[in-house]
């Protein structure tokens, strides 16, 4: 590696920044009656639930708690076709080696985050991935990415697509050394899954001597049989799939895609100094994408997943124009009614061994036999928690799943 190409960052806000938001925070009028009569959440989130998420973050959300969780790790930039990337690096920690056991060799794992997440989505895998306290226990080299226009990587030029995410990324793992690797995401389009689609196969071969295995917890398709023979799991993808998809009648949560893959910058210069904005743009998603258990923000066993969410929304807020330049990646890439056909397709599949963890609350829970359909799936595991931020809702599982997984199928040579 030459090191002159990589530099260290300081993730470090500056107080002035940090006070700056906590007195719009203070100076914040929410509404108090939804916008019709008896609406819930099929206008958006339900009101009662932004006033609750704003409290939390306004009153109890502890921000330098926040800081030293994210400065815990090296931060880095580097810069890849005239564009700066950060990324979080953290090797594998030497275990002593005993006489009773050889040490498993780490793999490098790149980790790739979505909308409207960060590399921050990583958080609680990052240490048990890279230091999991027993060299009998398959460790990892793990490499988390800021996509371009999200947090610290700057955005990216215009026509930008997943295709070039993927050449800028594996340029990444080359220059951090690592020859080969595996990678791992989830989330749609630019967007983990179709990122590690590309690296893992996709239509560019030039990867397949570099990215050896993948891993997502996202996977859109459907069973390559009709609808009655579906089981139970099936349906439940199929609807969650039709809903998430906007097929006739289910078009209603798409606002926020159309107005990001038509006028990115509007609703970004709308929201780039509203910590309101950003909070029900972005915490919308928090909402509906994830497992029931955590629609209540104020049970004792649901005060990480809070944090980790308004973590998120002070990142966007810090890291300007972040906000407006992440939602490129609904611009310039595959529209939601294209995804299944897009992954169906033999030039989109996956032709590295790859893995797949189902997670019951996601938008596409599926099947093995549907997600065969999409590549060279040669690991399987369903989950009935969790849902679409499985790192964040799920980490100690995700985990558990990315450790047996890659040891299933990462190649001995």
């Amino acid at each position: 590696m030459a090191t002159s190409e990589i530099t260290e960052f300081d993730p470090t806000i500056p107080k002035e920044e940090v006070d700056r938001l906590w007195r719009k925070l203070r100076d914040t009028r929410l509404p108090e009656t939804p916008v019709v009569p008896g609406a819930g959440d099929d206008y958006g989130p339900p009101l009662d639930w932004v006033h609750k998420l704003f409290a939390a973050w306004r009153d109890d959300f502890d921000w330098p708690a926040a800081q030293r969780r994210i400065d815990r790790w090296k931060h880095y930039t580097t810069v890849i076709e005239d564009l700066r990337i950060h990324f979080v690096h953290q090797p594998a920690k030497q275990h002593q080696r005993t006489a009773s056991s050889a040490a498993l060799t780490p793999i490098p794992l790149l980790l790739v985050h979505g909308w409207p997440g960060s590399w921050y989505e990583f958080s609680r895998v990052i240490d048990p991935l890279s230091n999991p306290g027993s060299e009998e226990t398959q460790a990892f080299h793990v490499v988390a990415a800021s996509l371009p226009g999200f947090t610290w990587s700057a955005g990216p030029p215009r026509g930008w697509t997943l295709q070039d995410t993927a050449r800028v990324f594996d340029a990444l793992m080359k220059r951090l050394g690592y020859a080969r690797y595996a990678v791992q995401g989830g989330d749609w389009g630019d967007w983990g899954h179709w990122v590690v689609r590309e690296l893992a196969g996709g239509n560019a071969a030039s990867y397949q001597d570099s990215c050896k295995a993948a891993h997502t917890n996202m996977c859109p398709s459907m069973p390559p049989v009709p609808k009655e023979e579906q089981g139970e799991r099936e349906r439940v993808a199929q609807r969650m799939t039709d809903w998430w998809m906007g097929t006739p009648g289910n078009e209603g949560h798409m606002g926020y895609a159309v107005e990001m893959r038509t006028r990115p910058q509007t609703i970004g210069i709308a929201l780039s100094d509203s910590p309101l904005g950003i909070l029900a743009w972005v915490g919308e998603k928090y909402y509906e994408l994830v497992d029931p258990k955590y629609h209540s923000l104020d049970e004792n066993d649901n005060n990480d997943f809070v944090d980790d969410v308004c973590t998120t929304l002070c990142l966007y807020f810090f890291t300007p124009p972040s906000i407006m330049t992440s939602a490129l990646c609904y611009t310039n890439n595959v529209r939601h009614e294209d995804y299944v056909a897009f992954n169906a397709r033999p030039e989109n599949a996956i032709r590295a061994p790859f893995g797949v963890s189902s997670f019951r609350y996601d938008v596409a829970p599926v099947s093995r036999r549907a997600a065969a359909t999409t590549g060279n799936c040669r690991w399987f595991r369903e989950h009935e928690g969790g849902g679409h931020f499985a790192a964040l809702e799920e980490p100690s599982k995700l985990v558990q799943d990315l450790r047996e997984c890659f040891t299933a199928i990462w190649p001995m040579q």
